[in-house]
């Protein structure tokens, strides 16, 4: 480890996930409140990443609420897709074009020292209706093994879904499915630094194909642990994110936030 990466980051990332617009109904305002506080740095993150659910129901507008909050950014942006989200809703709404029938929104995002491939881990549903657990097409594992193949920066694979368990009875079930063919992928590329996920409502840390696995929170709310005396879905949490600060070769340090 260069211990210089400790002291002048090569990048600062800004994680919020599970925005829920159309749900709660102070979520609009808590993205706010995040995204003023996080504007407020100085300097500002190099990055501002979102991990799915952006929309509760997937409603075109909820994507416009979305949109417009978002819209308040002014730098680099990479927004990936929940199990709330609708793809075609959110194709339109959050990435402004037409929706291509089949179509996995598997995204890439380079940095001066770091690369960030954004994995589509949504399961669609017949419309009015979810699938709330996650899985990685053949497809995109094919464009993931791809995209670690071709550049030798320090790599971060994000998603929605956390690919382990993490000890929350409400979540747990509801994680991604298959996760052994996603973790094959990433141990063939050493430059893989870490997964940054959402979807659990918890500011968390695990391990994943033996590197840093990140729970960034919950904006729109909390989910505690069963043994916890909290709600099962803790809405007057606070909203949490999570500060990445990374190493110009690969060190990967975190905090989280609530406020």
């Amino acid at each position: 480890m260069d211990r210089r990466d400790l002291v002048n980051p090569a990048h600062t990332v800004a994680q919020i996930t599970d925005l829920h617009f159309g749900g709660p109904a102070a979520a609009a305002a808590r993205v706010d409140l995040v995204l003023d506080h996080l504007m407020a740095m100085e300097p500002m993150p190099d990055l501002l990443l979102v991990t799915g659910d952006i929309a509760d129901h997937g409603l075109p507008a909820e994507y416009d609420q979305a949109r417009a909050a978002l819209a308040r950014w002014p730098g680099p942006m990479l927004v990936g897709i929940g199990n709330h989200d609708v793809r075609d809703a959110f194709t339109r709404g959050l990435l402004g074009r037409e929706p291509v029938s089949g179509e996995r929104l598997d995204q890439v995002l380079d940095l001066p020292h770091a690369r960030f491939l954004m994995l589509d881990s949504l399961i669609s549903a017949p419309a009015g209706e979810r699938i709330d657990p996650g899985e990685i097409t053949e497809a995109t594992l094919a464009w993931l093994g791809e995209r670690l193949a071709e550049d030798a920066r320090p790599t971060y694979v994000c998603l929605h879904h956390p690919p382990v368990e993490i000890g929350v009875s409400l979540m747990d079930p509801v994680m991604l499915r298959a996760p052994r063919r996603l973790e094959a992928t990433l141990r063939e590329h050493s430059h893989h630094a870490g997964t940054l996920v959402g979807h659990a409502h918890t500011q968390a840390v695990s391990t994943f194909a033996g590197k840093p696995l990140l729970i960034g929170g919950g904006v729109a709310s909390t989910v505690p642990l069963g043994a916890e005396p909290l709600a099962l879905v803790w809405e007057q949490a606070p909203p949490s994110f999570a500060v990445h600060l990374l190493g110009e070769h690969g060190h990967l340090i975190t905090h989280w936030r609530s406020l």
